[in-house]
């Protein structure tokens, strides 16, 4: 079934870490309204997300959004056709906030539930406003995540290639952090490393760059930004050639993957996918290579709620509801995920 052929409404409910998010989606691409309240106020003294505050911060937050939401969208609850909630990876206790309010509004409503994979709301946000080629690579690099995966067809994800250690967004947070960035410093990072003029007088190697294989490894890169923090180098310094290192590895093994396996377009999800330099070299690479690059505007990168509207629909439309019964993941891999058809 065509995603044409859904003009209804779907409410996206996205709360699986520090993010609350909400959407209402007419159709597969019109998004009505799209809110989010950040946490990042609640966990800045302690340096990094505190699960129990996150949870209840959810909580606090998501009701009060959904009047919002709603409103803004010019809907009634009663309106909507289709509930999608993600259901995991990601801190449990925030994640039942919003999976609960999914599945008890759709039984309230005796409206369909779809419970969706953070990582493939991640993949879907692209549909919201292009169409993937297909076959394809995908590039995911966020806090959590950085993985690569080979897209045979929509909803088929094969993993060939992900993180031994820490995530790409994770090791920006943390030298971000000893930089005194604050909390998901990774913006941060990138602003100053774009800023950078002159010189640098540090030099990062990217990581597991010749190994032949699809797999990364960042502690390392992790440990050499840290002790260059130590040993005085500027901050611009250490944020440029931070950045350097990893789009040289990302970039290079993300090419090498789409080469072997003839995959017609490159795309990239995640909220390191905002990252200005990042996006700046695989265009560059996409028009030497002619190929085509699927990426999501800014606002969709991060945890929302439209990304988990649009996967739910596409769940829906290709397997059917979920049952109320399914639960909730703080880890589950992607390339296994069929719902509560697991």
């Amino acid at each position: 079934m065509e995603t044409s052929q859904f003009l209804g409404l779907t409410l996206g409910i996205e709360s699986s870490c520090d993010d609350t998010s909400l959407c209402v989606l007419r159709g597969d691409s019109q998004i009505l309204c799209l809110k989010r309240v950040s946490q990042a106020d609640l966990h800045a003294e302690f340096g990094g997300v505190v699960p129990e505050i996150a949870a209840r911060g959810h909580l606090e937050a998501i009701f009060p959004l959904l009047q919002e939401v709603l409103k803004e969208s010019q809907v009634l609850l009663s309106d909507i056709d289709l509930f999608a909630a993600t259901a995991g990876p990601g801190l449990i206790g925030s994640l039942l906030v919003g999976f609960h309010m999914g599945k008890t509004l759709a039984l309230m409503s005796q409206k369909p539930f779809v419970a969706v994979h953070h990582l493939e709301a991640h993949f879907c946000a692209n549909y919201l406003e292009q169409e993937i080629v297909y076959p394809a690579v995908g590039l995911l690099v966020s806090g959590g995540h950085s993985s690569l995966y080979f897209l045979r067809e929509p909803g088929v994800y094969e993993l060939i290639g992900e993180s031994r250690d820490d995530a790409v967004g994770e090791v920006y947070d943390k030298v971000g952090r000893e930089l005194g960035l604050g909390v998901n410093a990774g913006p941060v990072v990138d602003r100053i490393a774009g800023s950078h003029s002159g010189k640098c007088e540090l030099v990062l190697t990217p990581p597991m760059l010749h190994s032949g294989n699809f797999d990364f490894s960042f502690s390392g890169l992790k440990t050499a930004a840290l002790r260059a923090c130590q040993d005085g180098f500027s901050k611009e310094d250490i944020c440029y050639a931070l950045q350097k290192a990893v789009v040289e590895v990302l970039l290079k093994k993300t090419l090498k993957a789409r080469k072997d396996t003839k995959a017609k377009s490159v795309v990239l999800a995640g909220g390191v996918a905002a990252n200005s330099q990042l996006r700046a070299s695989f265009l560059q690479a996409s028009l030497k290579g002619q190929f085509v690059l699927s990426v999501p505007s800014l606002r969709l990168c991060t945890d929302n709620g439209a990304m988990v509207a649009r996967a739910g629909l596409e769940r829906y439309l290709r397997y059917g509801p979920d049952s109320l019964s399914t639960q909730a993941f703080s880890r589950f891999p992607l390339h296994d995920y069929k719902g509560s058809k697991i």
